[in-house]
């Protein structure tokens, strides 16, 4: 296959609803992984706040169940997360900055340990192309 018809098939391939529907599912699954590894809570251990098994959630985790929003948010608010949805043009580069609410800040602090609101992370930077 020639470079230009490589550059070619791979443009059609991004138009592409299954390219895009894939995308959004690594996507999901990649900061799934990264806030399960932050917050250190195993396959087994989110099965059990969700109710479901760990041969579901390593489902998930692989991208080959069939997310619907609803699961995607019992998933979420088991680690304590929302989910977030966000349109942006085709092509633009998106830049995530979860910067904490004080209050809510205060309030996590309150509940956790003796931490300060001072002491607890600013937020995280992501970016997705």
């Amino acid at each position: 296959m020639s470079e230009s018809s490589f550059r070619e098939f791979f443009r059609k391939a991004e138009e592409s609803i299954v390219y895009n529907v894939e995308g959004s599912i690594l996507d999901f699954t990649e900061d799934l992984c990264r806030v399960m590894a932050e917050k250190d809570v195993s396959r087994a251990e989110l099965a059990r706040r969700i109710g479901t098994s760990p041969a579901y959630v390593t489902k998930i985790l692989r991208g080959t169940s069939n997310f619907t929003l609803s699961s995607m948010v019992r998933v979420a608010m088991a680690l304590g997360c929302e989910v977030r949805i966000h349109l942006a043009p085709r092509g633009s580069l998106t830049r995530w900055y979860d910067d904490m609410n004080p209050y809510a800040l205060r309030s996590v602090a309150a509940s956790t340990s003796r931490t300060t609101p001072s002491e607890q992370p600013a937020g995280a930077l992501v970016e997705a192309a």
